[in-house]
C-alpha cells in the first residue's frame, strides 16, 4: 500500500508579502516541519530564517512596482521549473495567490492557497475587480487555507469540497500579550491594524465621534500605518475629535502589549478581514472587544467576552460604545472572560500544533 504522505525531503516554494512579525506567525510552522529541508521565499523584502532562501527583487525595480511584480512572477517560474517543489504555497492571493496558481498550472506543481481575509477574494465591497479571478485561483489548488468557520461555508457553498479547506492559525505568544492588572489605562478604545480603506477605519472614527457627543472625554489610540492615514487625521479633524485620537504609528511586535495594555477596550470595524490578530492580541490582554459580526470575527469573539456589533454602520457601533462605557458591570464580566481564551487556546496557537497541521497538508499526496 502507498504510503500517504511523502515520507522525503521535500523543497517547498512560497510566495508572501506581509511585515515580518506576521510572515513570522504563519511560516514557522513549515520551518518546523522535519521532513521540509529548503524554503525558497519570494517576497519584496528580505527575511531570514532557518531554511530559507529569500528571492527579492533588485533595489532599482522595487522603485517601480510593476517592475518589482513582475521580476517576482518571472522568479516563481525559474525556481518552479528549475527547483522542482513538491508544493507551491501562496499567503494571500491578491496577487499572491494568482501567481501561485498560474506558475502551478504551467509547471504542474501542486498549490496551496492561503486565503487570509474577506478582501484576499475581493468580498469587501461591492463589485470589486478580480473577484472571479481570485475565486477561479482558490477553486484549482490542492488545498486552502482559511482563517475560520465563515470562510470555509462560503467556499463550499462556492462548490469547493470541503475535504480540500483546512484552518491554520498565526502563533500567537501569550506570554508576551498578556494583562497588566497594575497599569491605569490612559485610553478608553483602541484599534491596531493597518489604516487601509477595508479596515474602515473611517467608521470608527464617525462612530467616536457620535459617542463622544454622549461621552465627552473619551479617547481613542490609533496605532497601525497605511495609505488612509492621511485623510484619517484630516477627518478626525473635521468631526472634531482629533485633540481625543492618537495616531502613534506602526509598533513592533514587542511594543503591541504596551499599547494594548494602555486601553479599556479593544475595537474594529473592519469589513474585509478574515481572523484578525489584532483581536486575539487585544483579547489576551484583558481588553474585551467591540467587533462586527462579520467574516471570522466570532469564531472567537462570543458574546461572554465582547460586544457583537450586527449592523456595519457608525450608528450602531456608537451605541455599542456608549452602552459599554456607560455599563461596568457588562464591562467587567466581558473584561473576565477574555481570559478564557488563554486557557482554552493556548495550545492550538502553538508551533507544535500548528507545525502538526500544516504538515498533513503539505506532505499529503
Amino acid at each position: 500500500m502507498q504510503s500517504q504522505y511523502l515520507m522525503v525531503c521535500m523543497r517547498i516554494l512560497v510566495i508572501a508579502g506581509m511585515i515580518d512579525a506576521k510572515l513570522t506567525s504563519k511560516i514557522l510552522p513549515l520551518q518546523s516541519i522535519s521532513e521540509v529541508n529548503e524554503i525558497d521565499l519570494v517576497r519584496r523584502v528580505h527575511y531570514q530564517g532557518e531554511k530559507i532562501n529569500c528571492h527579492t527583487p533588485p533595489t532599482l525595480f522595487l522603485k517601480f512596482l510593476p517592475l518589482a511584480e513582475l521580476w517576482r512572477l518571472g522568479t516563481l517560474m525559474f525556481l518552479a521549473i528549475f527547483k522542482r517543489p513538491q508544493v507551491i504555497i501562496a499567503f494571500g492571493t491578491v496577487p499572491h495567490g494568482v501567481y501561485a496558481w498560474l506558475i502551478g498550472k504551467l509547471t504542474k506543481t501542486p498549490v496551496i492557497q492561503h486565503v487570509m481575509g474577506k478582501n484576499d477574494l475581493r468580498l469587501t465591497f461591492p463589485g470589486q475587480i478580480g473577484r472571479g479571478l481570485t475565486l477561479h485561483a482558490v477553486r484549482h489548488s490542492k488545498a486552502i487555507a482559511v482563517r475560520g468557520t465563515q470562510m470555509a461555508s462560503w467556499l463550499t457553498q462556492q462548490g469547493i469540497p470541503s475535504e480540500r479547506l483546512f484552518s491554520p492559525q498565526n502563533i500567537h505568544n501569550f506570554d508576551l500579550f498578556c494583562p497588566d492588572d497594575i497599569r491605569k489605562p490612559e485610553f478608553d478604545l483602541i484599534y491596531v491594524g493597518l489604516l487601509s480603506p477595508y479596515k474602515r477605519v473611517d467608521l470608527l472614527l464617525n462612530a467616536f465621534a457620535q459617542s463622544s457627543e454622549v461621552i465627552p472625554n473619551l479617547t481613542l489610540l490609533i496605532v497601525g500605518d497605511g495609505s488612509e492615514r492621511t485623510k484619517l487625521e484630516k477627518l478626525a479633524e473635521a468631526l472634531k475629535v482629533r485633540e481625543q485620537v492618537c495616531f502613534a504609528g506602526k509598533q513592533s511586535i514587542s511594543q503591541l502589549p504596551k499599547f494594548y495594555q494602555n486601553a479599556k477596550v479593544f475595537i474594529m470595524t473592519s469589513q474585509g478581514d478574515g481572523l484578525p490578530m489584532a483581536m486575539i492580541e487585544a483579547m489576551s490582554c484583558g481588553l474585551p472587544a467591540i467587533v462586527p459580526n462579520d467574516a471570522d470575527f466570532c469564531d472567537v469573539a462570543n458574546p461572554k467576552n465582547a460586544l457583537i456589533i450586527r449592523s456595519h454602520t457608525s450608528d450602531a457601533f456608537s451605541q455599542g460604545i456608549v452602552s459599554l462605557f456607560l455599563d461596568e458591570q457588562k464591562f467587567q464580566s466581558l473584561k473576565h472572560a477574555t481570559q478564557q481564551l488563554r486557557q482554552e487556546n493556548e495550545i492550538f496557537y502553538s508551533v507544535k500544533y500548528q507545525t502538526a497541521l500544516w504538515r498533513k497538508w503539505v506532505l499529503k499526496n
